[in-house]
């Protein structure tokens, strides 16, 4: 059975009140009001309703999922053709914090878990109103294989501080997260960015959102974007669980500067595994991540229509093989925030946290450098007093217009700050190590005037000192520098004159244990074609098609 008319007049007659000056997309969606007491935690996965939706020879049942909450059941139900589970809003919607834990299964023969209601897992509760989270919260378990699909834009998954999400896919099954066009479409509903919200996730680790005194009394509550819940804290170990080999596509919603990416991480803490996720086409940014200390590890964003990786306010985590292909949209590969207090201020340095200072290894943007509706798909746009140290990045772009270059110290806010920047530019806070531009612009033109001691700052002169190891070599065709994938970098990379170009690779595991030494820069060698990573990038990239 088509599910695509059923759930017709649900999408039309939802209705959405987009706040913007108040910093959140307050939506107001048709429902059912389900709203119960969610005091007590009941742990019980369930088993659900099962039915054969096989032949009477090979019989196979399916199982949906459950939960019981403070004495009631709750339970998906299968369609008429036995091979999705529907899950009405009395499951699951933006009235209901779910307090219970569950595990969604992978069903046969291609079925999905289909919601028609926001998936809210743990409590979502202000400590500054007196309540407090439970840090032993419910835990949404997903098996490896599973599919989930949700049938509207602004319904999306959030897990609350102290629950968590353990969606633990393999390579050859991991477990998507889609838009019901995509398990259940048409020749005239095709899925599309923006058919779903995506996943956000609320952790306790600290932000600079929050002052210090905040963060040590259990009083930090910051707003998230989209709909109004909370994060933050003080336990930079916190952990939310875990998304491994997870792919999401067609997610994202809401309005300019207050939306739902396809990932948000807000305060996450380190505790949590991020590692093998594959964006695709989603709206916003594919992982934006808030604070916290999370580390990301094997990702693979695809025609995402805004950044491929956004940080702010404070993150301190770590990434390594990253890759941003954004051949036809897409704003930046990476667009990073310090936060936003200057912290040379009184107020600045009154924070939980210091601004964002990750270090990051073995990325590649690739981009056509063809302006899209939210930009050109740069490479990288540093602000407002971030940091970061940068080892074996490769930029490939084929812009040569203003808002298409390979990296930009964007000044609009710090300008000439002491901690802007260009200051953290010019005392090591912000380096790139063993890295290459092949770029039609290499570097964006600063924006506001530098004055003061960074009158006499070249950028180009930082980014080729001596020590770097990094490389200017121009744009000439993709080819010169990647593999016949489009991503892989080149085992020997040309300039655009046709000259070889030596490039070493920065070992950085001695003194950081995430880190794995490997002898290419970018995000995966031409010569790595038997490992999980290999494979995953495969995969990934011939989803795209």
């Amino acid at each position: 059975m088509k599910l695509a008319g059923l759930f017709k007049v649900s999408l039309i007659t939802s209705a959405l009140v987009l706040a913007g000056c108040g910093g959140d997309v307050n939506i107001t969606p048709t429902t059912n009001d389900n709203r119960v007491d969610n005091s007590q935690d009941v742990v019980s996965p369930g088993t659900g309703d099962k039915v054969d939706n096989g032949d009477k020879d090979s019989p196979t049942a399916i199982t949906c999922a459950s939960y019981t909450m403070d004495g009631t059941e709750y339970k998906g139900e299968p369609d008429s053709d036995n091979k999705n589970c529907v899950y009405t809003q009395a499951f699951a919607s933006y009235a209901k914090d779910i307090t219970s834990s569950f595990l969604i299964n992978a069903l046969p023969n291609g079925g999905a878990h289909i919601f028609e209601g926001a998936l809210f897992i743990g409590k979502d509760v202000d400590t500054s109103k007196g309540e407090t989270v439970n840090t032993d919260g419910p835990t949404l378990t997903i098996e490896a294989g599973a599919t989930i699909a949700f049938t509207k834009a602004q319904n999306f998954v959030r897990i609350a501080r102290g629950a968590k999400i353990n969606a633990i896919g393999e390579v050859d099954k991991p477990i998507t997260f889609t838009s019901i066009n995509e398990v259940d479409g048409d020749d005239t509903t095709v899925p599309a960015m923006q058919d779903w919200g995506g996943i956000q996730v609320n952790g306790m680790a600290q932000t600079v959102e929050c002052s210090k005194t905040e963060a040590e009394q259990g009083q930090c509550n910051v707003d998230a974007e989209g709909v109004v819940s909370y994060y933050g804290g003080n336990n930079n170990e916190d952990s939310s669980g875990v998304l491994q080999h997870v792919v999401v596509k067609y997610a994202g919603f809401g309005v300019e500067g207050d939306e739902l990416n396809s990932i948000t991480l807000n305060a996450v803490g380190s505790g949590t595994t991020v590692d093998y996720v594959h964006i695709h086409n989603g709206y916003d940014d594919g992982i934006e991540l808030f604070g916290g200390t999370v580390n990301i590890k094997h990702i693979v964003v695809t025609e995402t229509a805004d950044d491929g990786i956004d940080w702010d306010t404070g993150w301190k985590g770590n990434g390594q093989f990253i890759l941003v292909q954004t051949l036809t949209q897409g704003n930046h590969g990476f667009e990073t925030d310090g936060g936003k207090k200057d912290p040379s201020t009184a107020d600045g340095q009154d924070r939980a946290t210091t601004v964002s200072y990750p270090t990051i290894a073995n990325a590649t943007v690739v981009s056509n450098g063809v302006k899209g509706p939210r930009g050109y798909g740069a490479g990288m746009e540093m602000k407002e007093w971030g940091k970061a140290q940068l080892h074996n990045m490769l930029f490939v772009n084929a812009g040569t217009e203003a808002g298409a270059g390979c990296f930009d110290l964007y000044n609009e806010k710090d300008k000439s700050t002491p901690m802007g920047v260009h200051a953290n530019a010019k005392a090591g806070d912000i380096a790139f190590k063993n890295s290459v531009f092949a770029c039609g612009l290499n570097f964006e033109a600063v924006k506001e005037t530098l004055t003061g001691d960074l009158a006499d700052f070249n950028i180009e002169a930082w980014f080729t000192a001596a020590d770097s190891g990094n490389k200017l070599i121009g744009f000439k065709d993709f080819a010169s520098v990647l593999g016949e994938n489009g991503v892989a970098t080149k085992g020997s990379i040309l300039d655009k004159d046709g000259n070889t170009v030596a490039v070493e690779s920065s070992k950085l595991s001695e003194d950081n244990s995430f880190f794995e030494d490997v002898t290419y820069i970018g995000a995966i060698g031409e010569s790595e074609t038997d490992t999980t990573w290999a494979k995953f990038v495969s995969m990934s990239l011939e989803r795209t098609k």
